[in-house]
């Protein structure tokens, strides 16, 4: 267990003395400008920040413009962001400073310039051949007061569209309900005009057709049984005797209207 703990710890005293040497050899590398170069590249972005400086609104609106259509995508990013901070900077004074070095194939230049109300550095970095422009940017200077108002205010933004958004789903998801009853009701209202329509289908209008009257023949108060059949049988023979034609071949008679009378018996 001791040997593990010593070998922790020779491990952590390398890495810290191993950090160490990179971190000296870093600044070696960043420090070493000559002064010839430093003076001529102090006076390059001097001039250059001066000409952008004294620009006014108009000027520098041109020059964003003639970036973006060169599609000068670095030039064009700077200088609107120095256009946005230009409020709050305030009226330029004086440039307090500018700081030179190397890091690796690049020379970093930070220039540092006092405003009315806070300050501002010109940070640029170009290629070790002054072909150009790697890094470009404008950035005020703001106090820990106003970096934590900032913060306290863009917190409170998001939370107050997060929970916005949420309020709205809610409402919208609270409207379903209302959707749901709505359909039921359409299905209802559906349903009951089909049953009527199926029941009108299913059962038609039956028109039965009107049965001919039976004539029937009443019994006359006073008239006897015997009386009614020899009435009835007289009404017989003299319907005979109208319809009736006489056949040549045998003694019987046939009726035109087909109808045979064979007897007339009474049923108890």
């Amino acid at each position: 267990m001791k040997k593990i703990k010593r070998i922790f710890i020779l491990l952590s005293v390398l890495l810290f003395s191993a950090f160490l040497l990179s971190c000296s050899k870093k600044e070696e590398e960043s420090t070493s400008v000559s002064a010839e170069e430093a003076s001529g590249l102090e006076g390059v972005i001097t001039n250059y920040f001066q000409q952008i400086e004294a620009q006014d609104d108009e000027q520098l609106e041109e020059s964003i413009n003639s970036a973006y259509k060169a599609k000068e995508e670095l030039f064009y990013n700077a200088l609107s962001n120095y256009k946005n901070a230009k409020k709050d900077l305030g009226e330029f004074q004086e440039i307090e400073k500018v700081d030179v070095k190397k890091e690796g194939d690049t020379y970093v230049v930070d220039l540092h310039a006092k405003y009315a109300k806070r300050e501002l550095i010109f940070h640029a970095a170009l290629h070790d051949d002054y072909s150009g422009f790697s890094e470009l940017s404008f950035n005020p200077v703001y106090s820990l007061s106003e970096k934590l108002f900032a913060a306290f205010q863009n917190m409170i933004v998001g939370m107050g569209t997060v929970f916005a958004v949420l309020i709205f789903i809610a409402w919208i998801i609270s409207l379903f309900a209302h959707l749901h009853r709505w359909e039921v009701r359409q299905a209802e209202k559906k349903k009951e005009r089909d049953g009527k329509s199926s029941s009108v289908a299913s059962s038609p209008a039956v028109v039965s057709p009107e049965k001919p009257a039976v004539p029937v023949l009443e019994k006359e108060e006073g008239i006897s049984e015997e009386l009614l059949s020899v009435i009835l049988m007289a009404a017989v023979k003299a319907y005979e005797e109208d319809f009736a034609k006489k056949n040549p071949y045998s003694d019987a008679r046939t009726l035109e209207n087909g109808l045979f009378v064979r007897s007339i018996k009474r049923r108890k």
